[in-house]
C-alpha cells in the first residue's frame, strides 16, 4: 500500500524589531531556502511550502531555556500561555512543537525537557 511520510522542519533565528521591519533576513532567508529545496531534491524529497513568522519574545513571553536553547513559555510568569483571540495564528497549534512549556526552577528559567519530573511544568508532570 502507497504511503506518503510528510516531515516538518522547525528553526529559528534571532532578530530585532528593527530587523524584522527593515527585512534585513531577507536575502539570507531567500538563499536559505533555496539551499533547502536543492538539499531536499536530492533525497528525493519535495517541497512543499514554508512559513515565517517573527513573535515579539517580551510581548509572547517567549525565550529560550537557559540550559538548552529550547524556545518556551515560562508557565509560571504566564500560565494562560498565548491568548489566541490577540495573534494572527494560533500559536498553541500552529508550534506547540516549537514553543515549549517551561517555568522557574532553582533561579533558571527552563524548558518543560529541562525541568525535574516533580516540577508543576516538567515533562512528565
Amino acid at each position: 500500500m502507497k504511503q506518503f511520510a510528510i516531515k516538518r522542519l522547525y528553526s529559528y533565528f534571532e532578530t530585532t524589531s528593527q530587523e524584522a521591519k527593515d527585512n534585513i533576513f531577507d536575502e539570507k532567508i531567500a538563499t536559505f531556502d533555496e539551499e533547502l529545496r536543492v538539499l531536499l531534491e536530492k533525497y528525493d524529497f519535495r517541497y512543499i511550502c514554508d512559513d515565517t513568522r517573527f513573535i515579539t519574545a517580551q510581548q509572547m513571553s517567549v525565550q529560550k531555556c537557559e540550559q538548552c536553547n529550547h524556545l518556551m513559555v515560562n508557565r509560571d510568569k504566564n500560565p494562560m500561555r498565548f491568548n489566541k483571540e490577540d495573534l494572527w495564528i494560533d500559536l498553541d497549534t500552529d508550534y506547540n512543537f516549537i514553543i515549549w512549556d517551561g517555568g522557574s526552577y532553582e533561579g533558571k528559567e527552563l524548558c518543560m525537557d529541562c525541568l525535574p519530573i516533580g516540577h508543576r511544568w516538567g515533562y512528565s508532570s
